[in-house]
C-alpha cells in the first residue's frame, strides 16, 4: 500500500514537470504597486508546475523551486516607492496619457540595451526554449518584440482595467457610451454631456499614445532586438492574451472578448503576508477600531500641506478611543502633534491589516482611508471594508467614484480636505451600518466565481500555448477605425438612398415629358404667370 501511495506521488510530480511550460515574464516598471498583481502571476504560474524566468526590479521572498530571476533591473532606475510628492502627483493628473507614454513607456524601453537583457534576447535558452512572453500592458510595450524575435504568443497584463491605448490594440473597444474610460471620473449612467466628454477623452488618449511611442518604439525595438521587427502597433495587435485587473463588480457589466481576461484580486489570492509581532500585538490591543491610513506605495503623506495634516490630526484625535494606523515613510517630516492614538509606521502588510488578519482573528480594521489606488480598494472590496477614498490622479478618480456608487465608500478630493469635512466623512464611514453591510454585500458578489483568478489565468495562458496565438484573434483588429465604426457603411447607405431618389426624379420626369405631361404642366403655369 505505502509503496503504491510513493509510485502514485512520485508519478504525479513527474507528470507535472512534463507538462508544465518555460514562461519569461518581463516588467520594467519599478513600482511596487503593479508588481503586487505580476508577482502573485509569476508565483502562482510556478507553483502549478511551469519554469518561470522573470525579468524584474524587485527580488521575491521564498519564490518556488522553479521560480528564477533571470535578469535583475534593481537600481537600473530610480525607485518609485515612496518618491512622489503630494505636488508632483497632483502635477500629472491632466498628463497621464503622456507620462505613460514617456516617463513609464519609451524611457523604460532604454532597458533593452542592457548587457543582461542583450545577453537574454541573444542567447535565450533553448532546452527547452520558451513558450510564452508575459509582460505589462501600460506604456513599454516595446517589450513584446522579444516574443516576435522568439516567435512565441505574447500574453499582456494589466495592473489596471484596460487603458484606452489597452482597449485599442486588443480589439476588445470600450463603447465610450456606456463605460467610462480608465482615466474618466464618472461611474454609472452618463448623460449627454458626459458621454460626449469620455468619446472625445477616449479618442484622444489613443491618439496622444500612438504619436508619442510610434516610432520611438519601434526604431528601439528594431535596434535593440531584430531590425526586421515590424511597428510597434503591429506588435501590440500580435497579443493572444490581455489579462486585466477587472470584474463586473468592481466597473459594471461591459462586453469583454475571451481574448481579454479578467482576473481581478489575483494578488490577493496569492498572498501570504503575516504582521509583524508588534504590529499583531497592537492591532489586538485596538478594542476600539483601527482606520487604516495609506496612500499606497508611492504617494508620500508626510508631504501634504501643513494644514491638510493637522486637520488630519485634529480629526483623528476626535475618534479616540478608535485608533489609526498611517503608513508614513519619513515620521520626521511630519508637524509636531501627532495625537496618541495614532501609529505612523514607514510600511505596513496591508492585506494582514484589511483581511488575513482581520478576518481569522478579530474584526479590529473597521475603515480605510486611501487614494484609490486599485490594489488596495479591491482588498477592501474582497474583505468587505469600508473606504473614505481620496483621489489624486491617473485611475483613483473612477475606482472611488466605483465605490461610492456602491455605497461603500466616501470621497473627500484632496483640495476639500478640513477638519470638518474629515469629521463627517469619518463619523459616517464609522457610525452609520449601511457602508459596513455594503462592503460585506459587494464582498460576497465580488469573491463568487466559478474558478479563482490564478486558476483562471493559468488555464488561459495554457490555452493559449496549446493552441496558438492566433485561435482567438478578433476579427476586429483587420478593421480600420472607420470601418469598426461603419462610416463606409453609413456613407453608401446614404449615397444609395440620394442616388436612388435622383434615378427615380429624373425617369418619372422623362416619363412625363415622354407622354408630354410634364410639358402641358409647365406651359399651363407660365400662362397662369403671364395672366
Amino acid at each position: 500500500m505505502l509503496r503504491s501511495v510513493i509510485v502514485l506521488l512520485l508519478s504525479s510530480v513527474i507528470i507535472s514537470q512534463v507538462s508544465g511550460y518555460r514562461i519569461l515574464g518581463i516588467f520594467p516598471l519599478n513600482s511596487r504597486s503593479h508588481e503586487m498583481m505580476f508577482e502573485a502571476l509569476m508565483k502562482g504560474l510556478a507553483k502549478r508546475g511551469h519554469q518561470v524566468d522573470v525579468v524584474t526590479h524587485f527580488s521575491v521572498k521564498n519564490p518556488p523551486k522553479n521560480y528564477k530571476t533571470v535578469v535583475n533591473l534593481a537600481g537600473t532606475m530610480e525607485t518609485l516607492v515612496n518618491n512622489f510628492t503630494i505636488d508632483f502627483a497632483l502635477s500629472v493628473r491632466g498628463d497621464v496619457g503622456y507620462h505613460v507614454a514617456t516617463t513609464f513607456g519609451n524611457r523604460l524601453c532604454n532597458l533593452l540595451a542592457l548587457k543582461e537583457m542583450q545577453d537574454l534576447i541573444h542567447n535565450p535558452p533553448n532546452d527547452p526554449p520558451y513558450d510564452v512572453l508575459i509582460t505589462e500592458a501600460f506604456g513599454s510595450t516595446c517589450f513584446m518584440g522579444i516574443a516576435h524575435h522568439f516567435n512565441i504568443p505574447i500574453v499582456a497584463a494589466s495592473s489596471a482595467v484596460e487603458y484606452p491605448w489597452v482597449s485599442d490594440f486588443t480589439g476588445n473597444n470600450d463603447n465610450p457610451a456606456v463605460v467610462p474610460n480608465a482615466l474618466y471620473m464618472a461611474f454609472g449612467q452618463l448623460n449627454f454631456w458626459q458621454r460626449l466628454e469620455n468619446t472625445i477623452l477616449y479618442h484622444k488618449e489613443v491618439m496622444n499614445y500612438h504619436s508619442l511611442t510610434d516610432k520611438f518604439q519601434t526604431d528601439i525595438m528594431r535596434k535593440y532586438i531584430n531590425p526586421n521587427i515590424p511597428n510597434i502597433r503591429e506588435v501590440e495587435r500580435s497579443v493572444a492574451l490581455t489579462l486585466v485587473n477587472s470584474h463586473p463588480i468592481l466597473f459594471g457589466v461591459k462586453s469583454v472578448l475571451p481574448t481579454v481576461v479578467q482576473t481581478a484580486g489575483l494578488h490577493i489570492e496569492e498572498n501570504d503576508a503575516t504582521l509583524p509581532q508588534d504590529l499583531k500585538k497592537w492591532m489586538d490591543e485596538s478594542k476600539d477600531g483601527v482606520v487604516y491610513f495609506t496612500f499606497g506605495s508611492m504617494v508620500i503623506i508626510e508631504t501634504l500641506p501643513v494644514d491638510k495634516l493637522k486637520a488630519l490630526y485634529s480629526s483623528f484625535a476626535k475618534i479616540s478611543p478608535v485608533r489609526v494606523l498611517m503608513k508614513i515613510a519619513d515620521k520626521t517630516k511630519l508637524p509636531p502633534g501627532l495625537p496618541n492614538n495614532i501609529l505612523t509606521l514607514p510600511w505596513i502588510p496591508q492585506q494582514p491589516i484589511l483581511g488575513k488578519f482581520n478576518c481569522l482573528t478579530h474584526n479590529n480594521t473597521k475603515a480605510f482611508m486611501t487614494h484609490g489606488g486599485l490594489m488596495g480598494s479591491q482588498e477592501a472590496l474582497y474583505y468587505g471594508i469600508p473606504m473614505i477614498g481620496v483621489p489624486i490622479f491617473a485611475d483613483q478618480p473612477r475606482n472611488v467614484a466605483s465605490f461610492v456608487a456602491k455605497n461603500m465608500s466616501i470621497q473627500l478630493q484632496l483640495e476639500d480636505i478640513s477638519e470638518e469635512t474629515l469629521d463627517a466623512a469619518l463619523k459616517a464611514i464609522l457610525f452609520d451600518p449601511k457602508y459596513r453591510m455594503s462592503a460585506k454585500h459587494h464582498s460576497k458578489l465580488f469573491k463568487d466565481n466559478p474558478l479563482s483568478s490564478m486558476d483562471t489565468a493559468d488555464f488561459w495562458i495554457e490555452y493559449i500555448i496549446r493552441n496558438g496565438p492566433h485561435v482567438l484573434r478578433p476579427p476586429s483588429l483587420n478593421l480600420t477605425w472607420w470601418q469598426l465604426a461603419l462610416l463606409d457603411v453609413y456613407a453608401f447607405i446614404i449615397l444609395a438612398s440620394v442616388m436612388a431618389k435622383l434615378v427615380l426624379y429624373y425617369a418619372l420626369k422623362f416619363i412625363l415629358q415622354k407622354f408630354g405631361i410634364f410639358t402641358k404642366s409647365n406651359e399651363i403655369r407660365n400662362e397662369k404667370k403671364r395672366n
